[in-house]
């Protein structure tokens, strides 16, 4: 790419090296409710056919120690339609104690814009397993956004909610975010997310991350 030799080019890469270093917000007490995620995201849409593929890279400091727990996430996807788009996914998870889960991902995501704003519905299915422990299980995400680009602005708010369901009811993911856009290659999104649980009490999770276009 042209502006790897840019001065913005180096300060998003200082940025980004921040966000991933950045101390645990609270202490690794199991009843803490507070987390900080961060998140590096790369997308690649073929040129000559309406392909695309995704890296994403997130560590959780919730409760552990720099990089003790994080998963990456391989993609590939076609655009269907204009509005809608379908992709596979592969998790490579890595949490405490060294435990390896890997999740198969089917995704089917439908996408409305209207003027500034623009509203998307995705479907998630997600199959995981752990080798060490021998167990598997399944779960279905729906998630709502609906993001508003201000105009003359670059700056982009969206609200989210992703329910996690599998026969029943387990966890839902309330979204308050934006993202700013420094230009067409590079975007930094901030969010705030309510984690609550079947079983547990809710999580406050604070979360910074980098995107790049190419």
């Amino acid at each position: 790419m042209e502006c790897k030799n840019s001065p913005l080019f180096h300060k998003l890469l200082l940025l980004c090296c921040l966000c991933f270093s950045l101390p645990a917000l609270a202490q690794e007490a199991e009843d803490n409710p507070y987390g900080g995620w961060e998140f590096f995201e790369v997308n690649y849409d073929f040129k000559k056919a309406p392909l695309f593929a995704t890296f994403y890279f997130e560590h959780d400091n919730y409760k552990y120690q720099l990089f003790e727990c994080y998963y990456t996430r391989t993609t590939f996807g076609v655009k269907v339609l204009r509005w809608l788009k379908a992709d596979v996914a592969y998790d490579f998870l890595k949490e405490r104690g060294g435990i390896i889960t890997h999740k198969a991902i089917f995704d089917l995501t439908g996408t409305l814009r209207q003027g500034n704003l623009k509203v998307s519905v995705r479907e998630r299915y997600v199959h995981s397993w752990t080798p060490s422990a021998g167990t598997q299980g399944d779960v279905l995400r729906s998630r709502f956004k609906a993001q508003y680009d201000i105009p003359n602005s670059r700056f982009s708010p969206y609200l989210a909610i992703e329910v996690f369901t599998w026969k029943k009811w387990e966890k839902t993911r309330h979204y308050v975010a934006c993202c700013y856009n420094f230009n067409k290659t590079f975007q930094l999104e901030a969010y705030y997310m309510y984690y609550t649980f079947k079983n547990a009490p809710g999580k406050h999770i604070f979360g910074l991350g980098l995107n790049v276009s190419l």
